[in-house]
């Protein structure tokens, strides 16, 4: 039974996807020129590298969402998923955590392999994104929620790089993990509350707490990374690393949504 089609009609949805296309080019592009030398992984631009994975993996998942607009390529599988609630989030949860364990165990120095693997994850991520873009797009809030996600990103960004070792004292990711833990076992909880929108609300503002502070302190590490890594000894993991900063950058905005868009219901 099919409960919910995510597809819209949109007369500019060619050109968007062609600029996405363009973009991701121009991207790759780029990764090949700063990322490699002499067809080697380089610790060179390590920073702007992982964030030229970051803006790559954006493009895609925008391109995911552009797609299903255009021909509803998500819809079965979505659907499938909705139609088995919780056993649907649990396999949608172990697909995630099965691939984000394989891009950890695969040699940096595999390239092709653990690329692809990288790009398995950000358009499974992208199909995740697409009934959060639109309930976005029917509470009108995804605008917004995108500008705060990139102001937040910015400011974790800059307070991580320059004032990371005096804002993270102690090591954060261990209690945040398992506040992870606590929160989607929460999700869990959803279909046995009576009042699911005031339920979500909370969450939401739960997660977005969590992940902003994670995201703070994937930002310092990621400097930490970049000052570790030196050719000849260290092969950086551009796609783990990037990985790493979407997955809590998209957990922001899909906050975000929720918060903006529940505050309309």
């Amino acid at each position: 039974m099919e409960f919910l089609v995510f597809q819209i009609n949109d007369s500019n949805n060619l050109l968007k996807i062609f600029c996405c296309l363009i973009v991701i080019v121009f991207i790759i592009i780029a990764i090949g020129h700063y990322a490699f030398n002499n067809g080697y992984l380089t610790c060179n631009h390590y920073i702007l590298n992982t964030y030229l994975y970051i803006v790559l993996s954006i493009a895609i998942i925008f391109i995911v969402v552009l797609l299903n607009d255009r021909w509803g390529i998500a819809n079965s599988f979505l659907n499938l998923l909705f139609s088995i609630p919780i056993i649907g989030f649990i396999i949608l949860l172990a697909i995630i955590f099965g691939l984000t364990y394989a891009l950890h165990s695969v040699n940096p120095s595999n390239i092709v392999v653990s690329n692809f693997i990288w790009l398995t994850l950000i358009i499974v991520t992208g199909i995740i994104m697409v009934p959060i873009i639109m309930f976005g797009r029917l509470t009108n809030v995804v605008g917004l929620a995108g500008l705060l996600t990139i102001c937040i990103v910015l400011v974790t960004g800059l307070l991580g790089y320059y004032l990371g070792d005096k804002i993270i004292t102690f090591d954060w990711d261990y209690y945040l993990n398992i506040a992870v833990w606590i929160l989607i076992i929460a999700y869990l909880g959803v279909y046995f509350v009576s009042d699911i929108w005031k339920y979500l609300y909370i969450l939401a503002i739960v997660s977005l707490v969590i992940f902003v502070l994670l995201l703070l302190s994937n930002h310092k590490k990621l400097k930490d990374n970049a000052e570790n890594c030196i050719d000849g000894q260290v092969i950086p993991n551009y796609p783990v690393e990037s990985y790493s900063l979407i997955i809590k950058l998209v957990n922001v905005m899909s906050s975000l949504i929720r918060i903006l868009g529940g505050r309309k219901k």
